[in-house]
Parts: C-alpha cells; sequence; structure tokens
C-alpha cells in the first residue's frame, strides 16, 4: 500500500515581497501619470505658443520702431500719446472750391449713381425752391406730390426719394410705399395726441420740413428695410439712430442732406 500523499501548499507572500510589488505597482502608475502630465502639457504650451505668443510677438516686432516712422516724429524726441497712436494726421492741400450746399449734394448723389434726370421722374416737382420755411407751415411751391396720393416732400428730398424709388422698384417691381409724409403743425399736434411719446413735439418734427417719410408697416421689415439700411443713405434717407435704439421706428426715414447733418 502506498502511504499517505502530501501536497505541498504554496507558501505565502512574505510582508517584505508584498513591500517590494506594492512599490513596484506604485512606481509603474507614477511613471504613466508623468508622461500623461507631460504630454498635455507639451499639447498647452504648443497651443498657447501657436494662438497668442506668435501673432503678438509678429504684431509688435515689425512695428517695434513704427513711432520713429511717423511723420512730426523727430528720432530722439518722445511723441505725444495722439501722435504715437495716431500719426500726425493727413495732409490736406488747400482748394479754393466751395463748399457744397445742401442741393449741390443731392445732385452728387443722384449723379455718382447713374440715375435718370430726377425731375423726370416727378416732371411737376421744381428743384429751384426757396428753402426759407417754417415747420409744418411749407407753402404748395416747396413741396412735390409722391407717387402716392396726398403724400408730399420738401422738392429735394422728393426728388432723391423718386431716384431712390427707381432702384427699389427694379429690386421687388414695386414702389416704396408711403404711409406719410410732410406733416403740417395741426397735423403734428394730432398726431402727438395719438401717438404719444413716439411723435416729436408739434414745431420740431422732421415730417413738418418736409424731410422724412414713414413706410408702410410691410416694408419696414425684413427684405425690404435691408436692401433700404444698404443703399437709401447713397440717396440721402437714412433711418435715423435714435429711431433704432431709443424710440423703435424702423418705417422712420429722414432725408439727411436737407437737416444740415454732415454725412
Amino acid at each position: 500500500m502506498r502511504g499517505p500523499v502530501h501536497r505541498h501548499r504554496p507558501a505565502h507572500p512574505s510582508r517584505r515581497q508584498l513591500r517590494i510589488e506594492r512599490t513596484q505597482e506604485i512606481q509603474v502608475r507614477t511613471t504613466h501619470r508623468r508622461r500623461k502630465l507631460l504630454t498635455r502639457g507639451g499639447v498647452i504650451l504648443g497651443f498657447l505658443g501657436a494662438m497668442v505668443v506668435y501673432p503678438v510677438m509678429g504684431t509688435i516686432t515689425p512695428y517695434a520702431n513704427a513711432a520713429e516712422q511717423l511723420p512730426g516724429v523727430v528720432e530722439g524726441q518722445a511723441p505725444t500719446m495722439s501722435t504715437a497712436i495716431l500719426g500726425a494726421g493727413p495732409q490736406f492741400e488747400s482748394s479754393d472750391l466751395p463748399l457744397p450746399t445742401v442741393d449741390d449734394q443731392s445732385t452728387v448723389v443722384l449723379t455718382e449713381n447713374d440715375i435718370p434726370v430726377a425731375s423726370s421722374l416727378l416732371p411737376d416737382c421744381d428743384p429751384e425752391f426757396d428753402d426759407t420755411t417754417s415747420n409744418g407751415r411749407l407753402r404748395a411751391d416747396q413741396l412735390c406730390s409722391l407717387w402716392v396720393a396726398g403724400e408730399q416732400l420738401r422738392p429735394d428730398a422728393a426728388l432723391a426719394l423718386a431716384a431712390l424709388n427707381e432702384q427699389f422698384k427694379t429690386a421687388f417691381g414695386t414702389s416704396i410705399c408711403i404711409a406719410d409724409s410732410y406733416r403740417s403743425l395741426s397735423e403734428q399736434y394730432a398726431t402727438k395726441a395719438s401717438r404719444g411719446y413716439l411723435a416729436a413735439s408739434p414745431g420740431t418734427s422732421m415730417h413738418g420740413e418736409g424731410l422724412a417719410i414713414d413706410l408702410c408697416r410691410t416694408q419696414a421689415s425684413g427684405v425690404y428695410y435691408r436692401w433700404l439700411s444698404n443703399n437709401a443713405e447713397t440717396f440721402g434717407f437714412w433711418n435715423p439712430d435714435w429711431a433704432k435704439w431709443s424710440k423703435y421706428e424702423p418705417w422712420h426715414w429722414e432725408y439727411l442732406p436737407g437737416t444740415g447733418i454732415y454725412w
């Protein structure tokens, strides 16, 4: 008979062996972490170099001595702040040409855009008019009828608007729709009573000068408004800043040359 078989049980690892294995695991993990951090740091530094440092240095370096190249700056002397930033300003040659009047400005606007003779668009509108006007008290000879029945403007504004309308018709196949234009003093009082703060004080409205129109609401937004915003100023008309911010009136447009504001 065989004697009893004795199986050798694996000995438990010693504490020393466990500490060694544990230390090796920690070292491996630490090495991996360092590699990850180095890789990420390299990526971040590369990004900063490409997006920040290089553009800044590329902008500053070519202009390191730019102030010395400005007109009016003498080498060895510190330029003033305005000169360093803006330069000495453009040099204008003297001219004996007279400053343009409002009517001259209107004519230039129409001529530059190769528009047909404006008077042929409104044959009963006389561009040679007496511009001595009183708000809300314009005479019949100081107003021109537009293509919308009952709507009128001062002659220079009417002719410019007629030229603008020709381009508008080419773009959309229809005329500019006008809801309101010149307002007499009594009409200004009535408008003030009905619209409150949205209406100007009677006697101060650009409508009373024959220089403003209100578009129909259907044309005061969308493609019509965008087209007018891009093209109307060429003919002297604009939607004033106050009509975009303090009072929202996208339908209100004024003939800027007639207002005396430089444009």
